[in-house]
């Protein structure tokens, strides 16, 4: 059993959206204020804390802002359910099949609380329905030195619990108990009691001593037991002393042990925002890799009678390192969007003639509020789920493979340029920031938020399809641009440049994805250095590449004597063999230090492209 979807309408920042699921792990990730908390928070109120008390609740503020409507809806639909589970779930049931079941949350303004009904036409639940599913939340921002170390009892209260194996609490606790039998104690007790029995003597004389409780139960044990760390082998400190990143750790790894001795439930949902928190990159790798052994134990040793006790993890990360290690499927992106609502037009009879007489000679009087306004725009989240992409199972494949940590980074900026190799990415910031952005800041900045990919080759197909096939109206990327070579040989003389095959095959691709605005494709004749010395760069190039190749001033004298289409045949030619990396870094620390230098047209064109 596992959470397949859940549906949103007029929910925070929701107007109207699904977000699919993967039965182990789904990650979500996407911009900043994107809405993937909104999202967390929606499956803490239709599905029941593990804990029992709820830390959220409906409120009318939960409205999407600007909506007329006064109310709001979520639905969360399981797939997957074994045969008893169907019987446990058939008041939830969403068809005859009973495949499948349906919590459903409405909440209206004014009402003391939500309406949470079952399956497809709003049924009421059978008791003890929804307690069958669960959730764990571990929030962003958290401080877990505050939350293992401090006299709150919940996680190790928990662990107490799951692992009484048949004993019962108040035996438990009365076992813990501590006695005070340290002289000291009993000195500050004589003493006490003298003092209070001078006091007391003229009316009901009172005893008094110093101990612990003498009725603690298990909840006043935990509050006073406390969590220890230290590295493998060395004395255990308390947690004051160790790092935020395994504190964090430690707290994962409390909840880990919690789910697993999860016996009462048919499924728990483990929410984790941040789960990179503190942590370095190859930490996050062993944390992603632990939620998903975890998700995949508890499907693997399915119990045969009773609650399956079965584990899904949804994440929320701004890490691309998260996003490139799992594939696609298991990705939702989210994504901000904008929708209009005009203002109202003001009826017949109140639309004034003459103008007022208070009006000022040659200033209009100012509308009243409502009427003739201009329309106004609320922000809406739009979701994104990488597995309902009808993307080709080859062009999945290779998004999969290159989707590695540098190239995942698409998934979170809205701006992408995409560009042949480590060359282009380096030099290409550098002209926007000293030629070609150099007097507009503003736009600078926005280029500086874009994200650039050096795919090492000329297969753009599978980015381009990924980052602008359109969804429930919105895409991964708001501006797309391709920086591509023209490729053209002497070979080639007269027939069309690999480079404009390449482009009209992507303008195509593009145009019946339907997101002709968001792309923008520039391509050279000839290759990236044969451009540079093209467009009047010749000395300061020549001063760079004889840096790196101290003995070769003659080749490239010999070059550049030439003219025409041979000339930059040869300079293209001289770089066949370079270190182009190399020679773009010391190229980019010319300009930096203020050599002149001209942009050639064509990624003139693609900086200003990408920050249009």
């Amino acid at each position: 059993m596992h959470l397949q979807s859940l549906k949103l309408k007029n929910y925070r920042s929701f107007d109207e959206a699904e977000v699919r699921f993967c039965p182990d792990l789904t990650i979500f990730v996407g911009e900043n204020n994107g809405g993937k908390s909104n999202a967390i928070d929606a499956i803490r109120l239709v599905i029941p804390p593990l804990a029992g008390r709820r830390e959220i609740i409906c409120e009318p503020s939960d409205i999407r802002f600007g909506s007329g409507e006064k109310s709001f809806s979520i639905s969360a639909t399981f797939g997957g359910l074994s045969v008893d589970q169907q019987g446990r779930f058939i008041s939830a049931a969403t068809d005859a099949t009973l495949e499948s079941a349906r919590f459903n949350l409405d909440y209206r303004s004014g009402a003391y609380r939500p309406a949470i009904t079952g399956g497809q036409f709003g049924s009421t639940l059978e008791p003890g329905c929804q307690e069958m599913v669960r959730h764990v939340y571990l929030p962003p921002l958290r401080d877990a030195k505050k939350a293992l170390a401090s006299g709150n009892p919940t996680r190790i209260l928990a662990l107490l619990n799951h692992f009484l194996d048949g004993t019962d609490g108040d035996q438990l606790a009365a076992s813990l108990a501590r006695t005070p039998t340290h002289p000291i104690l009993s000195k500050i007790d004589g003493a006490v009691d003298a003092s209070l029995r001078a006091l007391t003597i003229g009316g009901r004389r009172q005893a008094a001593g110093i101990g612990f409780s003498s009725e603690e139960k298990l909840i006043d044990i935990a509050r006073d037991l406390r969590f220890k760390l230290a590295d493998h082998g060395v004395r255990l400190e308390d947690l004051r002393y160790s790092g935020h990143g395994y504190a964090n750790l430690l707290y994962m790894a409390a909840i880990a042990v919690e789910l697993e001795k999860v016996s009462s439930s048919d499924l728990s949902i483990f929410l984790v925002e941040e789960p990179e928190a503190h942590l370095h990159p190859q930490l996050q790798a062993a944390v992603l890799c632990f939620l998903e052994e975890q998700a995949e134990k508890s499907r693997t040793h399915k119990k045969d009678l009773g609650p399956s006790g079965e584990l899904q993890i949804v994440v929320a990360t701004h890490s691309p390192n998260l996003s490139a290690w799992v594939e696609s499927r298991k990705l939702v992106v989210f994504k901000s969007g904008l929708i209009s609502v005009p203002a109202p037009v003001p009826p017949p009879e109140a639309v004034v003639e003459e103008a007022p007489a208070d009006t000022i000679a040659g200033e209009p009087a100012t509308p009243a509020e409502g009427a003739g306004a201009s329309p106004t725009s609320y922000r809406k989240t739009n979701c994104i789920s990488l597995s309902a992409l009808e993307l080709p199972e080859r062009q999945r494949r290779k998004i999969d493979r290159y989707l590695d940590v540098t190239k995942s980074a698409v998934l979170f900026g809205g701006r992408v340029f995409l560009v042949e190799g480590i060359a282009e990415a380096l030099l290409i910031p550098i002209f926007a920031k000293k030629i070609v952005l150099a007097a507009d800041q503003e736009k600078y900045r926005i280029f500086r938020s874009a994200v650039f990919v050096p795919i090492h080759g000329v297969d753009f197909e599978p980015y381009v399809q990924l980052l602008l096939s359109p969804k429930d109206g919105s895409r991964i990327s708001d501006q797309l641009v391709v920086v591509t070579d023209g490729d053209k040989k002497e070979r080639a003389a007269g027939k069309n440049l690999a480079g404009v095959v390449r482009k009209t095959r992507l303008e195509r691709l593009v145009k019946k994805l339907g997101s002709t605005e968001a792309f923008t494709c520039s391509v050279n004749t000839y290759s990236l250095e044969a451009e540079l010395f093209s467009a009047g760069n010749a000395a300061v190039m020549k001063r760079v590449y004889l840096k790196l190749h101290t003995r070769s001033a003659a080749k490239w004298d010999a070059a550049a004597a030439l003219t025409g289409d041979a000339q930059l045949y040869a300079i293209q030619g001289l770089f066949d063999e370079a270190r182009k990396g190399d020679f773009a870094q010391l190229l980019a620390d010319e300009i930096a230090s203020g050599a002149a230098f001209i942009v050639p047209p064509y990624l003139e064109l693609a900086i200003n492209a990408v920050v249009r």
